[in-house]
């Protein structure tokens, strides 16, 4: 037995000998013959059967796979088909080893590994600029594993690591990191495709390793000494990041919750500052880094981390001093658009934050004061893109909310220096308008309004020293937007820029900007049907515009736009209650005021006026009833039906005039159609209505305010008045004839009747028009141009009282009533006598006949003294008003002759009241 064994020793022992001649002979090249397959055969067989010469094999072997990937990228280059044996040769030398590394893990995988991998950055680093020079690492992976000698390699390195990470993973990580440091870039794919073999493990491991390289640094000068490690760590992470960005999260948190332990050792402690350093290196890694520690972060996190503050320095911890520095820029540089992290630091600096240390608050601030610093730096050396800044234009919306929610402190001031910073480096107004739409305030008192308008004044003043003019071109842009519809929150624009009209530095800018887009801002409050936003504009426009620079077209547009906006005040009671509606009418009417300085404004604003007021769709809310009575209204069937009312003159022939002919102005059996009553209306309400109109009246004709400010000097109203008489004659009086100023003998009322009673029928309909007459009449003479509109009036009421049976003139209360009334306004523009001016005292004490034998000369009087504004004169060159100088007492008494004999026939009633009529002296 023991002969057989020692025999079959020496053929092993032959076998081997020959193997290392053949191996010696093909490798030393002196035997040409020898073919190189035979030689990997060999070479194969020595590892095998003689460890001694394991190194030289391996070498053989790194030839090997460098001219087979050398005649891959030839083939490749000159777009060859097919295998060569090189490749086959690789195929079986890859088989023994995986045979090996199966057989023997712990002997065989840390020697293939190391070998395979410094191969592989040996090959990677060489023919990297042959075909891969200009590829991303997608492309350089899917090349380098097409390539069936580097594929062989990896597939022997992965299945070494897998074995080694187990076991002993430190060595495994600083191996795969000292060959990355030693041959990148061209190693990232390596590292890429092994990362993401083991995930998990090789991001833990890489981390930890990392990090106790960074603690070994005990100064700074080695430190950078050691930084491409450092950089390779960041370099593996970051080709992990795509796929494996949870894993990478998972381990930072990992991370920070150790190194927030009760006894931390040295590498717990520098794990801030080390994941510091890794954010500074890649963007993914700071991106990973704040949106864990945002998530993580809690008044307990805050007070330990202060605590690890002052134990950093004493441990030595590397980049400790320039620590504040590299947190700076860490903020600033990130651009990830989730400023939860930012928002945290200013609650924690103003002090919001609850169980926080003392020390936490401040250092907070110094922070943030340091970004605030290092952005604006960075703006005006002109940077192209600052992070920061663009995640807080992308999140500009919440930005300017943080403002409205915000009380006066550091933490105001710092947004708004954030905002100067955005548009600085902006010169396009887009931004600076986006500001202006979106920023709020967080209350309506007077301090809030005050601190909006004096930010916004130093923000403007800041801005315009880099960008000349920049308000008058943001507030185009603003006017731009809102007239294509863009604007988001039209009521708030007009809000802040109605704060920024106020202000005492720029407002007037301002002002005279927003009167350029007049006639948007109109289009907008006509069109608008949201009240509250009609307001806003109302008052921007009242404190802005400027008639004499407008053009007639926006004069127009505006004054149709104020009128219609008064009748949506008093058309909408809901909205506006009595105090709230008294505000926005004076708003309005100093629109009015403001606009009618120029002629073509006043004569539309009061025809806009008169005339929707008269309007039955607005009338009502003044007082006024429609003509027909609405009891037929509420009277009539609901139903009707049709067939029954054909059946009742299907049978019968329908003559001309007849009972049976169809009436179409109103309903068969009903009379005329009936018009629906309007709803309800309070009196108090009404009154508040008329007392509105006749202020917006008087305000566009004696204009006593000027853009939103009561004018130095009031205008005399006597030339708008005159305007407001002739329109009331022109939409009262149906006819154009007999309109002039003199009065007619009674005998040619004949003539005239039937104007008359329809002049009369609008006073009855529309009581507002007493109302209005009193108006005019208070303005003399503008009541001369109504001498239609009483000769109307009075020639009906002569009729009714010359024909009335009653026995007293007070038997006719509404006939009495609206005798005394025009008998009054005559007065008032005095039109009559002062001896007439009593006249309405005692008439109700009189016979029917009695009172039209008084009206009767009056009649007389007016038609021997003509109304005419020539009549009348300056009483006060001041303030302009007029008046009229009567004739001697005597001159009109002979009108007064026949009142005197009816009042003497009464005595018993009129006994009281007759010296106020005659002198009653002997």
């Amino acid at each position: 037995m023991s002969s057989v064994m020692h025999s079959h020793a020496d053929n092993n022992n032959a076998a081997a000998l020959s193997d290392l001649r053949l191996f010696l002979a093909g490798t030393s090249s002196y035997d040409s013959k020898i073919r190189p397959s035979d030689v990997a055969k060999a070479a194969i067989r020595l590892l095998k059967t003689l460890p001694v010469a394991r190194e030289a094999v391996l070498e053989y072997m790194h030839n090997l796979f460098d001219d087979a990937v050398s005649r891959h990228i030839v083939r490749l280059d000159s777009e060859e088909s097919g295998g060569v044996p090189e490749e086959r040769d690789v195929e079986d030398v890859q088989s023994v080893l995986s045979g090996f590394i199966e057989s023997n893990l712990s002997a065989w995988a840390p020697i293939i590994s190391g070998w395979s991998l410094e191969l592989l950055g040996h090959l990677t680093r060489k023919y990297a600029d042959r075909r891969i020079v200009h590829c991303g690492l997608a492309e350089v992976l899917q090349m380098w594993m097409a390539c069936p000698p580097t594929r062989a390699l990896i597939e022997l390195t992965t299945k070494c690591l897998s074995t080694l990470i187990d076991t002993n993973p430190d060595k495994c990580i600083d191996t795969l990191l000292e060959t990355s440091v030693q041959h990148a870039p061209h190693f990232d794919w390596v590292v890429a495709h092994i990362g993401s073999c083991f995930p998990h493990t090789v991001i833990t491991r890489v981390l930890a390793c990392g990090l106790k390289d960074f603690v070994s640094h005990e100064d700074d000068d080695a430190a950078e000494r050691k930084v491409p490690k450092l950089a390779s760590v960041v370099g593996i992470l970051g080709h992990l990041a795509g796929q494996h960005a949870a894993d990478i999260r998972g381990a930072l948190v990992s991370l920070m919750q150790q190194s927030f332990a009760a006894n931390p050792t040295r590498e717990q402690l520098a794990t801030i500052p080390f994941l510091l350093q890794l954010a500074s290196m890649s963007e993914h890694l700071l991106n990973a880094v704040v949106s864990e520690f945002t998530r993580v972060l809690s008044a307990d996190t805050l007070n330990k981390l202060s605590t690890l503050m002052g134990k950093w320095e004493s441990a030595k911890i590397p980049g400790t001093r320039d620590l504040l520095s590299l947190t700076v820029v860490l903020i600033v540089q990130s651009g990830s658009g989730d400023l939860r992290f930012l928002s945290q630091i200013l609650d924690i600096a103003s002090g919001d934050s609850e169980d926080v240390s003392m020390q936490v608050p401040n250092a907070a601030g110094v922070v943030l004061d340091n970004v605030l610093l290092e952005m604006q730096q960075r703006v005006f050396a002109g940077a192209a893109e600052i992070p920061l800044l663009s995640a807080l234009e992308a999140r500009l919306g919440d930005l300017c909310g943080w403002l409205q929610h915000t009380r006066c402190g550091p933490r105001t001031m710092w947004l708004w220096n954030a905002l100067f910073c955005l548009c600085i480096s902006h010169s396009t107004p887009y931004l600076r308008s986006a500001i202006i739409m979106r920023s709020k305030t967080s209350g309506s008192d007077h301090y809030t309004g005050c601190l909006y308008q004096w930010c916004m004044q130093a923000l403007i003043y800041q801005v315009e020293v880099v960008h000349v003019n920049c308000l008058t071109h943001t507030i185009s842009h603003l006017m731009a937007e809102l007239q294509s519809g863009r604007v988001s929150n039209p009521t708030q624009l007009v809000e802040n820029l109605k704060k920024l009209s106020g202000n005492s530095h720029v407002g007037v800018r301002v002002s005279s900007t927003v009167c350029k887009f007049a006639q948007v801002l109109a289009e907008q409050m006509q069109a608008s049907s949201d009240l509250t936003y009609a307001d806003a504009v109302a008052e921007l426009l009242s404190t802005s515009v400027q008639p004499e620079t407008m053009s007639a077209t926006a004069v127009i547009k505006v004054v149709a736009a104020a009128v219609a906006y008064f009748f949506a005040i008093v058309c909408n009671p809901i909205h506006y209650g009595p105090s709230r509606k008294y505000t926005a009418a004076c708003i309005c009417l100093r629109l009015l005021s403001t606009l009618c300085s120029r002629s073509v404004a006043q004569h539309l604003a009061l025809r806009n006026l008169l005339s929707g007021a008269l309007d039955h769709k607005v009338s009502w809310r003044f007082g006024s009833r429609p003509r027909r009575s609405s009891e037929a209204f509420l009277r009539r069937p609901r139903f009707v039906h049709l067939l029954d009312e054909n059946q009742k003159f299907a049978t019968s022939i329908n003559f001309p005039q007849s009972h049976s002919s169809i009436v179409r102005v109103g309903v068969i059996g009903s009379g005329l159609r009936s018009v629906p009553p309007p709803p309800p209306i309070a009196d108090e309400e009404v009154a508040l209505n008329k007392q509105l109109l006749l202020e917006a009246i008087t305000a566009c004709c004696a204009l006593p305010w000027r853009n939103d400010r009561s004018s130095p000097t009031r205008t005399s109203p006597v030339g708008g008045m005159k305007i407001v008489a002739l329109l009331l004659v022109e939409m009262i009086s149906s006819d154009v004839m007999f309109n002039g100023l003199p009065w007619p003998d009674e005998d040619f009322l004949k003539v005239t009747i039937e104007r008359d009673l329809h002049i009369q029928a609008m006073f009855v309909d529309h009581p507002i028009l007493w109302d209005l007459l009193r108006l005019v009449a208070s303005v003399r003479p503008s009541l001369c141009y109504c001498s239609v509109l009483l000769r109307a009036v009075m020639a009906v009421a002569m009729t009714h009282w010359r024909n009335c049976q009653e026995k007293a003139a007070a038997s006719s209360p509404k006939h009495l009533e609206t005798t005394r009334t025009v008998l009054r306004i005559m007065s008032l523009g005095q039109l009559l006598p002062p001896a007439m001016n009593s006249l309405g005292e005692v008439l109700p004490l009189l016979s029917p006949f009695e009172v039209f034998c008084v009206l009767s000369d009056v009649w007389q009087y007016m038609r021997n003294n003509v109304p005419s504004p020539a009549l009348f004169t300056h009483k006060n060159p001041t303030t302009g008003e007029l008046w009229r100088e009567f004739k001697t007492p005597a001159a009109d008494l002979k009108y007064m002759e026949r009142l005197r004999a009816i009042m003497i026939s009464n005595i018993q009633t009129c006994g009281l009241i007759f010296q106020k009529f005659f002198s009653v002296d002997p």
